[in-house]
This record gives C-alpha cells, structure tokens and sequence, in this order.
C-alpha cells in the first residue's frame, strides 16, 4: 500500500490525492496515511454498503474544519489527527 501511494504521489507533483472507496480508504488510514476525510451526506438512503471503518480498524480522532452546503448536499471536512 506504502508503494503504491508513493507512486500516486510523485504523479501527483503538489496536488492532492483522493482516496476512493471505503475499503482502500481503511487500510490508508489504518496506515497514517491520510491528511484528510470528506465526508458528503446526501438526502437519500441507501442499502448495504461497505462500512468505511472496518472491525479492527483504531479509534481515528479527527478535527472538523469546514463544512459547506449545496442543494441538498453537504460536505463536511476532517484533519485526522496524527
């Protein structure tokens, strides 16, 4: 995983990096290799669905800083704290 975000990075040059799916995104934190957690909640309910922290997955202490609304969707933004 290390490798593989190492690599994303150097693409990247100074822009950021998104992780997407909740699986990849588990192992990245379990891994202190995440800044940040967007978080978009939308007024619909879904089914099942993969959990984004796993069983196992440490208690994550993280420091919201921002929080914008459009329509009927809201994006809250997380620090994770290291």
């Amino acid at each position: 995983m290390e490798e593989a975000v190492a690599t994303a990075r150097r693409a990247a040059g100074d822009k950021d990096l998104e992780i997407l799916g909740a699986d990849v995104a588990a192992q990245c934190l379990q891994r202190g290799l995440v800044d940040e957690i967007l978080v978009y909640v939308l007024p619909v309910l879904l089914g099942d669905g993969v959990r984004f922290a796993p069983p196992g997955l440490d208690r994550i202490d993280l420091d919201p800083f921002s929080n914008v609304q459009s329509g009927g969707a809201t994006m809250l933004r997380f620090r994770v704290r290291k």
